[in-house]
């Protein structure tokens, strides 16, 4: 079965700005600066460039619990050489695009942009195509059968998940399902099926997660 355009895995692009402070001879994070989330590469260093240039990077200060956000600013030269730096900058071109750490006295600015491949989370029927746990289909997986807050869990089972036009087999184990029924998961990682016990009652959830994979010897 061909995978559903909704379960399309797309990229997440983040932007950390950081202090960091010596301890020793390597650098720890000391403060977050800054954290912001992006669709594009592009968008992303285009927004780190524009920041660096600005060059004010607030740093907590004080007493703990009195503690305030301080102004630094960088001189014209430090930014354009931390501007530079950052551009130059490479990471492994996957997960990591770019990272620089520009020091500064005991302190450094830690700048980088990492980058992140999720499927966001769907919401279809059971019998819609879009159906989240029809991405698990054929993989080993591991079911929890609970009720709904207080979070009552009445079985756990684990094996390859079939899901059939009304219903899924996991193992041995045959489960029937309406078409209507919601299913709502994250492809390729988990889905969950909310039935309901009438009313006042809190729905029954049958959870299934993609199983970890077998280790070697």
């Amino acid at each position: 079965m061909a995978p559903h355009p909704s379960w399309r895995f797309h990229d997440r692009y983040d932007l950390w700005v950081d202090w960091l402070e010596r301890r020793g001879h390597t650098w720890a994070p000391h403060q977050n600066v800054l954290h912001r989330t992006f669709r594009s590469r592009e968008d992303t260093l285009l927004h780190a460039e524009r920041f660096i240039s600005r060059g004010e990077f607030p740093m907590q200060r004080g007493a703990k619990g009195m503690a305030s956000a301080a102004p630094v600013t960088l001189l014209r030269n430090r930014r354009e050489a931390l501007l530079s730096a950052f551009r130059e900058a490479e990471g492994d071109g996957v997960t990591l695009i770019r990272e620089v750490q520009f020091p500064i006295g005991e302190y450094a600015l830690s700048v980088k942009v990492t980058c992140e491949r999720i499927a966001a989370e769907v919401r279809a029927t059971f019998g819609n195509a879009a159906n989240p746990l029809r991405s698990l289909s054929g993989k080993p997986v591991k079911l929890t059968t609970l009720i709904e807050h207080p979070y009552d869990v009445l079985s756990r089972a684990e094996g390859t998940l079939e899901v059939l036009e009304r219903g899924v087999r996991l193992g041995t184990q045959l489960q029937d399902f309406e078409g209507n029924v919601t299913v709502t998961g994250v492809p390729y990682q988990h889905a969950t099926i909310a039935v309901s016990r009438g009313l006042l009652k809190k729905p029954l959830l049958y959870r299934y997660e993609l199983a970890d994979p077998p280790t070697g010897d």
